[in-house]
């Protein structure tokens, strides 16, 4: 099963110790408080626009990103996806989930493989599917997690 929590557990590991908003992200104090007494409350930020380093990418590296962004623009895809972040499940079961005939989901699936993306294990003959790594659960389910907050205008 994908842990959906690590986001909100990532972000809870980062306080901002001693400066302002926006002075950058430090971890929390780590040193033990003395016997009996009750640790502080931590103040949790997000991290801002170009406080977090990233370290550089290659040209290849960045195309095969762009590659899985491309795949995960189609919103059948995304459906097929979202079904997977609730545990592995057969081609069948993908289609009961989605509402996309079987040929279309099986070549969505096809192409997620391809891109390692997900993993397929054969029981007989039928296909389980599930996610390769929790990586591209967490991308999903956080850019769900946007498209609620900033919902369309209509």
């Amino acid at each position: 099963m994908v842990d959906q929590t690590r986001g909100s557990r990532d972000r809870a590991r980062y306080s901002s110790v001693g400066g302002t908003a926006g002075s950058g992200l430090r971890r929390g104090p780590t040193a033990i408080p003395p016997s009996g007494a009750q640790p502080g409350p931590v103040e949790i930020c997000e991290p801002e626009v170009g406080e977090v380093r990233t370290p550089p990418y290659d040209a290849a590296a960045i195309e095969r990103t762009a590659e899985v962004f491309k795949a995960l623009a189609a919103s059948s895809r995304l459906r097929i996806l979202l079904v997977l972040t609730q545990g592995e499940a057969s081609v069948t079961e993908i289609v009961d989930e989605t509402g996309l005939s079987q040929p279309l989901v099986s070549q969505h699936l096809k192409q997620l493989r391809s891109l390692h993306l997900v993993d397929v294990d054969r029981v007989g003959r039928e296909a389980i599917y599930s996610f390769k790594d929790a990586h591209v659960s967490h991308i999903l389910i956080d850019a769900l997690d946007h498209a609620l907050e900033h919902p369309e205008d209509d």
